[in-house]
């Protein structure tokens, strides 16, 4: 049976729910300092170079999601990409936790 499309409301609020992203915008904000700015244009500038970041992270993911579209219809493939993301996100995030 057809699944609806999801909606933008349910979008943004998946968006906002996701802990990762939560987790790096705090790891920037920690983390950093941009020399010479009072903090409020710090946060200013880091929240305008975060948002340039989601939207072009967005933007490509919209982009490889529909060429993959037809390849993601059948369940075994999309279980394999499904599977595939999910060791890469093991494994990079594995590798982040090493000591330097």
């Amino acid at each position: 049976p057809s699944v609806p499309a999801p909606s933008l409301v349910g979008g943004l609020l998946l968006a906002t729910a996701n802990p990762k992203a939560w987790i790096a915008i705090g790891a920037v904000f920690a983390a950093s300092r941009l020399q010479g700015l009072p903090p409020v244009a710090e946060a200013i500038a880091k929240t305008l170079a975060l948002t340039a970041m989601i939207v072009a992270i967005h933007l490509a993911w919209l982009l490889v999601g529909a060429s993959l579209a037809r390849l993601l219809a059948h369940p075994v493939a999309s279980r394999a990409v499904n599977l595939a993301l999910a060791a890469a996100l093991v494994v990079t995030t594995a590798w982040a936790l090493l000591p330097r």
